[in-house]
């Protein structure tokens, strides 16, 4: 429900207004909680019922009224598309933003209170490796004048890890490049057995500002996190390209670069060289992770440029 929330809060602002309809696919005492938190706000009942998509009647909203003993929304064209509502489908609720990053940070077991950043960014706590965890609401306040300033100095002198909604690809390398991680919402707030949502941060990436690869151009070979990565001669230069373009100011590897080099389909031989990684003893998620897409553009590595060294 937590993450539910975000999402809503994300796309649609601050105004945003959720239906007690809305709200029945979640358990009620999860919603009452939530109510008593006062996370979750509730203003005025709706008087009038959204029309259908499809619609091309005029009208702005459907009317709500009752017909015998049942609440409808009622279709004026067609009975037969009436909606069938419950006394509470009309109730209307606004969040509060702050107080759903405190449930968010308290769900993983962060102590403290949430305090502001800058405006949509609240700093949560700790990562596991130190770091200063924050949240963000809308990632356009991420590229506002001074936000990354404020962010890395209120976490001074820790490094800073940001959650947001869906991290654009290329943010996410602008951000990288100014020193600061970003973790998608999904891979970090998950739902366990028991239906509710917890902050699990356990297995999580976040750059630590130690050097995790080295890559050993003479040995043609790699280490990454203590691990030997023995990778065939085209595999090798493959990821060498990637390393090297990871050092760069844009860390994209386009795609039309590979395919003139390699004469291959991009898309082939980088799954080539994610079995490759594989076969040295890595796990398909981190390999998948280690060699990124970018959607539209290429691939890029999945580590900050601190995290990655050449030796010749």
């Amino acid at each position: 429900m937590l993450a539910w929330l975000w999402t809503r809060l994300s796309d649609s602002g601050p105004a945003v207004s959720i239906s007690g309809r809305a709200l029945r696919r979640f358990p009620e005492g999860d919603v009452d909680r939530l109510l008593r938190a006062r996370v979750l706000i509730e203003r005025r009942k709706a008087d009038n019922w959204p029309v259908c998509a499809h619609c091309d009647c005029g009208l702005d909203a459907r009317p709500v009224r009752y017909v015998g003993q049942e609440l409808r929304a009622c279709c004026p064209d067609n009975p037969a598309e009436d909606v069938i509502l419950e006394e509470g489908d009309l109730k209307r609720f606004g969040i509060d933003a702050r107080r759903l990053a405190a449930q968010i940070a308290a769900s993983g077991g962060l102590a403290g209170s949430v305090a502001t950043v800058v405006d949509d960014v609240w700093m949560l706590g700790n990562t596991p490796a130190d770091g200063a965890l924050m949240l963000c609401r809308d990632v356009d306040r991420l590229e506002a004048p001074g936000a990354i300033l404020a962010m890395k100095s209120a976490a001074a002198p820790r490094l800073v890890t940001v959650i947001v909604h869906e991290p654009d690809p290329a943010l996410v390398l602008r951000l990288r490049e100014a020193g600061i991680e970003v973790w998608a919402l999904t891979d970090v707030v998950r739902t366990s057995a028991e239906g509710a949502d917890r902050l699990v941060l356990d297995g999580a990436r976040v750059s630590t500002g130690a050097v995790r690869l080295v890559l050993h151009r003479r040995a043609q070979s790699a280490v990454l996190d203590g691990r030997r990565l023995d990778l065939p001669p085209q595999m090798f230069m493959l990821f060498n390209m990637f390393v090297e373009r990871s050092l760069q100011r844009d860390p994209v590897l386009k795609a039309q670069e590979i395919e003139a080099q390699f004469q291959r389909t991009p898309r082939e031989i980088v799954r080539d060289l994610r079995k490759s990684l594989v076969v040295s003893g890595l796990a398909e998620e981190t390999a998948e992770a280690l060699i990124q897409t970018v959607r539209t553009r290429g691939y890029c590595l999945g580590l900050a440029p601190s995290e990655a060294a050449i030796e010749d």
